[in-house]
């Protein structure tokens, strides 16, 4: 929460020229939700919404009721919708994208972060840090057995943990499963304010390493040697945070190769220039397609190895932060010694609960002027959306529809300095809704703030029935003396500028009407 004491000046000396309306900037206690809030149901039969489950998705992939369908357990790890969530492979595609249609999820269990498949020879295995979950795919994370491994051995860090991921992979081809383990590491980052005057991160980056405990036992009493840290070329792998390493033959050349996530976006090859049973692995490269880095839209990403469509050529299903899963097709092609890979194509589902990414920010306003009230939104991946009320009781509500300003989708970006908490939330955007009359012409205008802290607004020019959005500008202030802006920023404000702390919400109204 900021205060006053937290600026460079105080706020309320702003005054705003010649508008009739006044930004007032509310910063509302955390509070747990109480139990008489219920979820917003799509109420829509017949809608295909994007398959997704809340804050942070865990991908298994499997055929779970055994109908020769590759079906998706997702697990959100966070709150509010913590669990582990079945979603059933209907057999339909989607005519547009070809992609699968899946049915509304069924809650397995609770859920946590860090659950990793492995394909082994007898079946799914589910790992978490130093354990693993017998029957997941019908108990979810129900069960627990210990690993004879204590997961504090496997890497020391003075700072925060932010991915500890576990696998089964038999390594080096004897037929024992050795223990692969993730370690995404902020030491170094820290957490925020580490950019000098001119917008430059003095702090580390993120690291994400990745462990190997090769077993000198057996399947079914494994032996687990002491953690060694994989190199590529010489030099640990290391990649930005995060890095849900997965193995497997994706070149078809008889070995294991590898491939790891990261925390932002990306997605790095690393080739196996030895054998199969002793890997030696070349320097990362990212995956591309047509020549450009395949990136996701969001961030946060967690990896999957796996054959979705049976072709015998290891997939990738990746989830991201808003909880939704993408497919990422193994074509077959090896160029210059990497696989190509599709760009991701998002998994769909039948509609149920009510989604826009995650930490929504709605808005209960009639944007299209038929008298019934819609949804006005954004999201963490810096989107805003439109969502239509139909009517009825309870209402019948619409797909998320993307809002457009000047023609062009509205998506806002931190980009490498734009967020106070450093290049690590490149791809978080935030913005934070205020709807009303901004400019007195009669049509409802969109103010909004964002992870950057500048309040924007953008003019209807539509009409009533038809809103259009004009390209953002900002909210205009002639201010008396120096701009205030927060005391952390390293950038200042223009001279009218209204900037303020990120994420908190623009309220329109006429104050001394």
């Amino acid at each position: 929460m900021t205060t006053s004491s937290d600026l460079e000046q105080p706020m309320r000396t702003a005054k705003i020229l010649a508008l009739i309306s006044f930004v007032l900037l509310g910063f509302v206690k955390g509070a747990d939700a109480p139990e008489r809030f219920e979820r917003v149901k799509q109420n829509n039969p017949g809608l295909i919404v994007d398959l997704g489950v809340g804050l942070w998705g865990w991908p298994v992939p499997c055929d779970r009721n055994g109908d020769g369908l590759s079906d998706l357990i997702v697990i959100a790890g966070s709150s509010p919708y913590r669990g582990t969530y079945y979603f059933e492979n209907t057999g339909r595609r989607d005519p547009k994208t070809g992609i699968e249609v899946f049915k509304a999820a069924v809650q397995l269990s609770d859920g946590r972060n860090d659950l990793t498949p492995s394909y082994t020879p007898t079946g799914l295995r589910v790992l978490s840090p130093g354990l693993e979950h017998p029957d997941f795919a019908n108990k979810g994370i129900g069960e627990a057995v210990k690993l004879p491994v204590d997961p504090a051995k496997i890497h020391a860090a003075s700072g925060r943990i932010r991915g500890n991921q576990w696998s089964y992979v038999d390594y080096d081809g004897n037929g024992a499963l050795d223990l692969i383990v993730g370690i995404g590491d902020w030491t170094d980052y820290g957490w925020d304010n580490a950019y000098d005057d001119n917008g430059r991160w003095v702090n580390g980056p993120l690291h994400g390493f990745v462990y190997l405990l090769r077993n000198e036992g057996t399947n079914d009493k494994p032996v687990y040697r002491e953690p060694e840290r994989l190199q590529a070329d010489g030099r640990p792998v290391d990649v930005f945070g995060m890095p849900s390493p997965v193995f497997a033959d994706f070149r078809g050349a008889g070995k294991l190769d590898l491939i790891c996530g990261e925390f932002v976006d990306g997605l790095t090859f690393f080739q196996n220039t030895g054998t199969r049973q002793q890997p030696r692995f070349a320097p990362g490269r990212r995956l591309r397609w047509e020549g450009r880095p395949i990136t996701m839209p969001l961030a946060m990403i967690v990896v999957t190895a796996y054959d979705w469509n049976r072709d015998g050529r290891t997939d990738l299903v990746v989830a991201q932060e808003d909880g939704r899963v993408a497919w990422l097709e193994n074509t077959g092609r090896v160029t210059d010694g990497v696989p190509d890979f599709s760009p991701p194509r998002f998994f769909l589902q039948e509609a149920d609960n009510l989604k826009f990414g995650v930490l929504t920010t709605p808005v209960s306003f009639d944007w299209d002027g038929d008298g019934r009230p819609d949804i006005l939104t954004g999201n963490t991946a810096g989107e805003m959306a439109f969502i239509k009320n139909f009517g009825g009781t309870p209402p019948r509500w619409g797909a998320p529809l993307l809002l457009e300003a000047d023609g062009q989708t509205i998506h806002i970006l931190a980009g490498y300095n734009g967020s106070i908490q450093g290049p690590a939330e490149a791809k978080w955007g935030y913005p934070n809704i205020g709807v009303g009359d901004w400019d007195g012409d009669g049509l409802p205008d969109i103010l909004t703030n964002t992870i950057i802290g500048k309040i924007l607004w953008y003019k209807n020019i539509g009409t009533r029935q038809a809103p259009r959005l004009a390209a953002a500008q900002p909210v205009r202030v002639a201010w008396p003396g120096p701009v205030p802006k927060p005391a952390w920023n390293w950038w200042d404000p223009a001279p009218d500028e209204l900037v303020v702390q990120w994420r908190c919400t623009p309220y329109v109204f006429d104050r001394d009407r």
